[in-house]
């Protein structure tokens, strides 16, 4: 998945002669080791190179293999130390060059990557694997366009170069040139390249323009993880079989496949959820009682940021892009210009790098310059900039005070049609809320009244637009962006917008079914006494027991295994937090019964930790021993 596609060099055979032999030796090793690497025998090959690195610390070409070695293990920091070595022994080699820029993307150095691959493009203008990697290395800053045309570059020099296609697919797809994107992904498959990227590319395509089977693309696939480990690939091919079976109508079968694979991937990482949630919390704290107030606007010819926000599948994206159908726009995508300016303000400062929020005020001007200096290189004329990313959301009230020209334009959504999408996709990272419905639903409803409070206070800068309204009035809803940023309205034909208005109602049962198994659980009340149940199967008929919603359960056992405490934070019937924190004690007769006690509790109920508020424990008598 993350091997690099640039082959290292050893240079041309040429005729035959007679060199020393530990020369050739090293040189043989060394082609052994690159042909280990490109069969993904990484461990192999790294033990060759280190090898030659430890015998020949000069010798460029097996530090530079190394290097790629690290990079297609995902090891970037140890990539970034060898190729960096690599590069100090012969600093215009772009075979090294290249790959090293790569890092530093990875890494999320996008300047200096761009920077080095320059060098790289003076030294092999007409490279296909150059062309790619400054394409991805586009992508990543979601400069989509310029990306898109790279691309375009690398496949005239060489068609088959799949990687690419990809990338272009992407692209395609970021800029809403939906046809253009399945062309060009499902020509991958035609040309017998398909793989688990290409149809997960196209599942996140609108169903019209997909014509392929991706159900009968899945089974071909059978087996073929392509970089993925196990679970992770088929996770990804049961997120990509779900989307096909929803657009075909077979609820059920979706939603079968969505719940284990959901479940799985919460299990193993519910651990980071609460520190998402206590954002969450602290934000709309922050929110409630803080007095917000909006920085004065530039002068004439400062570009507008329109930051188009909402929870993840509220519809963003299609609001941006009709946004950009009006003069003057230029769409920015989730793109970093707000991080970059922040990391850059500490960084100025000799400051370790924090949030926005822990930002000195002192240090506000000095972001501003540095933000508007980056939206001027993004935008070029553009008299409107736009954001989407999400998360700039816990970020309001610093940017309306710091920065100049801000507006913002909010998206909801029916909640429960806005959980559903986000509960259907496999995220690449983060979004940790999205495989659980209690979670989603929970993050969904505090956005909604983190906009609520913005709008109330921000009103000249703010408006809020209701997807199911911009989906039947596009150029309503146009308008009230149009005057929001002071431009005029286009005459120009809208683009085609989806509609997916109602699509939670086909699984309401199926999500209420599931919300109750999530958010309910037994209540016993302080200072209640609890006899042992007669049989391990009453334990887990309590458990079953569906009267009251919970959310954040934590699991812990006393001392002489008498019984289990289950502590959770108390919800109200709209999943919106109390700021209590409940403790329930589950009583189990035996070691064995206690077992399979918590094998049911862990598939009854969401395990995260709870917060630290005001606990009530009920009280068991201890089991008498024998």
């Amino acid at each position: 998945m993350s091997e690099f596609r640039v082959k290292a060099s050893f240079g041309s055979p040429g005729p035959a002669f007679h060199r020393p032999d530990p020369v050739r030796d090293a040189s043989e090793r060394l082609q052994q080791a690159e042909q280990l690497r490109l069969g993904r025998q990484l461990d192999r090959a790294q033990a060759i190179c280190e090898t030659l690195v430890r015998d020949h610390p000069d010798y460029m070409a097996a530090l530079q293999t190394l290097g790629l070695v690290h990079f297609d293990k995902g090891d970037y920091q140890r990539a970034l130390d060898c190729l960096v070595r690599a590069a100090m022994l012969d600093p215009q080699n772009w075979r090294t060059l290249t790959p090293l820029s790569a890092v530093y993307s990875r890494l999320g150095a996008h300047e200096i990557a761009a920077q080095t691959l320059e060098r790289a493009r003076a030294v092999m203008p007409q490279d296909a694997s150059v062309l790619f990697t400054l394409g991805q290395i586009y992508r990543e800053e979601r400069e989509y366009e310029l990306a898109r045309d790279v691309f375009r570059q690398a496949l005239a020099l060489e068609p088959d170069l799949a990687p690419a296609a990809m990338g272009l697919g992407k692209c395609y797809a970021y800029l809403g040139q939906w046809a253009e994107a399945a062309e060009v992904l499902e020509g991958l498959i035609k040309r017998d390249r398909r793989s688990l990227d290409v149809l997960i590319a196209l599942a996140g395509l609108p169903a019209p323009v997909v014509t392929v089977d991706l159900l009968t693309e899945l089974d071909k696939l059978a087996g073929d993880h392509e970089g993925y480990d196990e679970a992770e690939s088929e996770s990804f091919a049961a997120f990509v079989r779900a989307t096909a079976l929803d657009r075909a109508g077979r609820t059920a079968e979706a939603w079968g496949h969505l719940m284990p694979a959901n479940r799985a991937i919460f299990l193993a990482r519910h651990q980071e959820l609460s520190a998402g949630a206590e954002q969450e919390r602290a934000s709309l704290a922050r929110l409630r009682e803080r007095p917000l107030r909006a920085a004065a606007d530039a002068g004439p010819g400062a570009p507008i940021s329109l930051f188009i926000l909402g929870p993840s599948r509220s519809g963003k994206t299609t609001m941006e892009q009709l946004v950009s159908t009006l003069d003057g726009v230029k769409r920015g995508y989730e793109n970093p210009s707000v991080d970059n300016a922040v990391r850059r303000a500490f960084q100025t400062a000799a400051l370790p790098v924090g949030s926005f929020e822990s930002l000195p005020p002192d240090l506000h001007p000095l972001c501003c310059d540095l933000y508007l200096k980056e939206i001027a290189r993004r935008a070029g004329p553009a008299r409107v900039f736009t954001n989407t990313s999400p998360g700039h959301i816990h970020e309001v009230a610093p940017i309306a005070m710091a920065f100049p020209n801000t507006r913002f334009l909010f998206l909801k959504r029916n909640v429960e049609d806005n959980v559903l999408r986000i509960f259907m996709r496999r995220y690449v990272r983060g979004n940790l809320y999205s495989y659980d419905l209690r979670a989603a639903r929970e993050h969904v409803v505090r956005y909604h009244q983190m906009i609520d409070l913005v709008a109330e206070k921000l009103p000249d800068i703010v408006r809020v637009i209701h997807y199911e309204d911009m989906i039947a009035d596009p150029a309503a809803a146009l308008r009230v962006a149009a005057d929001l940023c002071g431009l005029p309205m286009t005459q120009r034909p809208l683009p085609p917008i989806g509609d997916d208005r109602g699509c939670a109602e086909p699984y309401r049962e199926l999500m209420t079914g599931m919300r109750r198994e999530q958010f309910n659980g037994p209540i016993q009340h302080s200072a209640e006494r609890v006899d042992p149940p007669a049989n391990p199967r009453q334990g887990i008929d309590m458990v079953d027991k569906i009267d009251v919603f919970v959310c954040n359960p934590n699991i812990g056992i006393n001392k002489n295994l008498s019984a289990v405490y289950i502590r959770f934070d108390a919800v109200d019937r709209q999943g919106v937090y109390t700021g209590k924190t409940h403790a329930v004690a589950m009583p189990t007769p035996d070691a064995m019964s206690l077992l399979r006690l918590l094998e049911h509790l862990q598939q009854k109920l969401s395990l995260a930790k709870s917060t630290e508020d005001e606990i009530t424990e009920s009280i068991i008598s201890p089991k008498q021993e024998d």
